[in-house]
């Protein structure tokens, strides 16, 4: 009788717990585990479907850890164009990491993207107040993709980096301020800090890079003239003098390095704990550096130098922390 009466105590402890189980995710329901090669996955965070795109390499094992690097597009793009075009997916396969990709929600997020009128965004802190966009909380769409990711890869929690490029770089900024304990560094690419007193839990070892002859991001502010219409921009030195603030950094920048194209300015450390290096690339414009064409006019982005390949440099930069 004892043996009949624990069956059946058992199977009403099943009953029990299958509603919980079946409102799981589906990718702690199955096994998700990613092999080497191209992913696109589906989660949704703050109400809404989201998309990112992960580059496995063929070294990856799951036995060993693998660290990750998280590459924001700018406005109006998307994540594979910077996995493909820029680079990112050829690094990752040459150097063992993976390379994730995320898309941003267009600024009307229930209506398909569309580069000119309904570009994808990420709410970075510069978006109007009050339109549904700016609502949308992509701090929380990244923290549930980091634990989506750790899910189904073996990943070096503790070598996680973030790159970005305009709107990209501008969410990293906030990304740096609100998710800084699970990163490891970032690397802002030709976007400004929009954040007004950034509070960072962690100080992230920070490159900055940008051109001398971005139009998109001038290093002196003022007006610009985007796709979308007209922005008044801050002079760059805000950004970096508020990020720096951020970090704890308190002596002026420094120059460390000024001739065949670039010059680069140092506060703090570059070795610390809490450092901030930017990257200025005289002739260049508002385009990655060192990546293929964009499909837009240099009449909008400006020239493009052959000084800098910042998929590379900030890879360098990456594995040191």
């Amino acid at each position: 009788m004892k043996g009949k009466r624990n069956g059946v105590g058992a199977w009403i402890i099943l009953i029990i717990a299958l509603p919980f189980f079946m409102f799981l995710p589906e990718n702690i329901r199955g096994d998700e585990s990613l092999t080497p090669g191209r992913h696109t996955i589906t989660l949704k965070a703050d109400g809404y479907e989201r998309q990112f795109h992960v580059q496995v390499p063929a070294c990856y094992d799951s036995r060993t850890s693998i660290p990750v690097v998280l590459i924001f597009h700018g406005a109006g793009g998307g994540g594979e164009l910077y996995l493909d075009k820029n680079g990112w997916a050829a690094k990752a396969e040459k150097e063992c990491f993976a390379a994730v990709a995320p898309d941003g929600l267009p600024a009307r997020p229930n209506r398909p993207a569309q580069f000119l009128l309904n570009p994808r965004l990420w709410n970075d802190g510069q978006l109007l107040s009050g339109s549904l966009r700016s609502k949308i909380d992509d701090t929380a769409f990244i923290r549930a993709l980091l634990d989506d990711l750790g899910l189904r890869l073996n990943i070096d929690a503790r070598r996680i980096y973030m790159t970005g490029h305009s709107n990209g770089a501008g969410m990293i900024f906030r990304l740096g301020a609100e998710l800084s304990e699970r990163f490891a560094a970032m690397a802002p690419v030709a976007g400004h800090c929009w954040i007004q007193d950034p509070k960072p839990a962690k100080r992230l070892p920070t490159l900055y890079i940008v051109g001398t002859k971005d139009p998109l991001i001038r290093l002196e502010g003022g007006e610009i003239q985007l796709p979308w219409g007209k922005k008044t921009q801050p002079p760059v030195v805000q950004t970096l003098s508020r990020w720096a603030k951020a970090l704890g950094l308190t002596t002026p920048a420094s120059v460390v390095r000024d001739k065949d194209g670039l010059k680069i300015m140092r506060y703090g450390d570059e070795n610390g704990s809490s450092s901030l290096t930017a990257w200025f690339i005289e002739g260049q414009g508002h385009g990655w550096p060192g990546g293929s064409e964009s499909g837009l006019p240099a009449l909008l982005i400006g020239p493009a130098a052959d000084t800098v390949k910042a998929t590379d440099a900030i890879w360098d930069f990456f594995k040191k922390y």
